[in-house]
């Protein structure tokens, strides 16, 4: 299964919890994990934030980056630039190139964002429903 993973995802991977679990098993789990560039660019900008929510240190933080990325492909947001007006009438603009990208990869979203339930076109697979669906 395909599935473009949000910036919140990716953030908790930085905590020992399911997100990581499946992030780590997602090889074996048959899941094939997409980040938009803008997400990872996103996530690199806040590493003193997540150093202090994750309580590592920023060495630790820049080793699990690179952890992060060997599970990950990160799509450049040019790809899916075909896809970003139908993206903005899904949802609101910090996260047009999550949806940008789904619509082009044809898959569902993985995010624990209320928001983007609330759209009917892309399917969104929180981490509760991610762990339901591998079960």
């Amino acid at each position: 299964m395909k599935l473009v993973v949000d910036t919140n995802i990716l953030i908790s991977f930085f905590r020992d919890n399911p997100v990581r679990w499946i992030i780590c098993n997602s090889q074996k789990l048959n899941l094939k994990l997409y980040s938009p560039e803008h997400c990872w660019k996103e996530l690199f900008n806040i590493k003193s934030s997540i150093s202090k929510y994750s309580k590592l240190s920023l060495k630790k933080i820049n080793l699990i980056f690179k952890e992060l990325k060997d599970f990950l492909v990160i799509v450049p947001d040019e790809s899916s630039k075909q896809f970003k007006s139908q993206a903005k009438a899904l949802i609101h603009d910090k996260d047009i190139p999550v949806f940008a990208l789904a619509l082009n990869l044809n898959c569902a979203i993985w995010s624990n964002e209320p928001a983007f339930k609330k759209q009917s076109e892309i399917e969104v697979l929180s981490t509760t429903d991610l762990i339901e669906l591998l079960n």
